[in-house]
């Protein structure tokens, strides 16, 4: 029998998934689904080393790293360095740019009528 890791306790479960299910943490993917569980990919918010020095500030007592850096790896996470193109710039400045970029056009668009087409 091959051992997939230290077994979890109820509590070091509730634990991450309650740490997982914080939007400081993870952004979930709208369209991407994890193969396994049919849930929707989260993408991680930090490295996991920092995501680690958080979770452990939160639970003390909780998992240790080992464990914690195993159920991410067997988990649906994603970390920023498997990102490229506009998913890894949308992470680090969320949708601030649109809003900005239509702000500019919107400030630069003389015909009024041409501005109802932003929005």
């Amino acid at each position: 029998m091959i051992s997939r890791g230290p077994r979890l306790t109820k509590e070091m479960q509730h634990q991450f998934d309650s740490f997982f299910a914080d939007k400081a943490n993870v952004s979930m993917s709208s369209y991407k689904v994890d193969a396994k569980t049919g849930l929707p990919i989260l993408y991680l918010q930090d490295t996991k080393s920092a995501l680690w020095d958080h979770f452990s500030e939160a639970y003390p007592n909780g998992m240790h790293r080992t464990t914690f850096m195993a159920q991410l790896q067997e988990g649906r996470y994603k970390y920023h360095e498997d990102l490229g193109g506009l998913c890894s710039i949308c992470s680090e400045y969320g949708y601030e740019v649109f809003a900005e970029l239509t702000k500019t056009i919107s400030q630069n668009i003389e015909e009024n009528n041409c501005k109802v087409c932003l929005y």
